[in-house]
């Protein structure tokens, strides 16, 4: 009986302790995917780093060119878009627009509040950043 309880207990702690591991790891991977989400840059291309690293086992210094021609890459991303931006604005306004006309009112209504809320949140990344 003895026995018994002592593999038990051992099951319970390896038990415990993945389960705790997997939370961590689910937590820590949660809040990565957040920051990509918001499109916090430097995360979206510290994981670009790290993929790259785990599947071609980077060294330093290659790690920190990488990283530097990732920064450098963005800056150029945002530019761009910066020139293109208003033409994107315009298509996608047209587009705003063609859905709205087929949605009823009482949907035209939800229509807009969710167009509404996703330039307050665009207006807030944009001034955060």
């Amino acid at each position: 009986m003895k026995q018994w309880k002592t593999i038990i207990s051992v099951i319970l702690i390896f038990g415990l302790g993945a389960l705790s591991g997997a939370i961590v790891t689910h937590k820590i991977y949660r809040q990565q995917m957040e920051n990509i989400i918001r499109d916090e840059p430097k995360a979206m291309r510290e994981l670009m780093v790290q993929r790259l690293n785990s599947k071609l086992h980077l060294d330093t210094a290659q790690l920190e060119q990488i990283r530097a021609i990732a920064k450098q890459t963005h800056a150029e991303m945002k530019s761009v878009r910066k020139k293109i931006g208003p033409e994107i604005e315009d298509v996608l306004s047209r587009s705003q627009a063609k859905i709205r006309a087929i949605l009823r009112p009482d949907q035209q209504e939800k229509y807009d509040q969710i167009l509404l809320e996703r330039r307050k949140r665009h207006e807030n990344e944009e001034n955060g950043k």
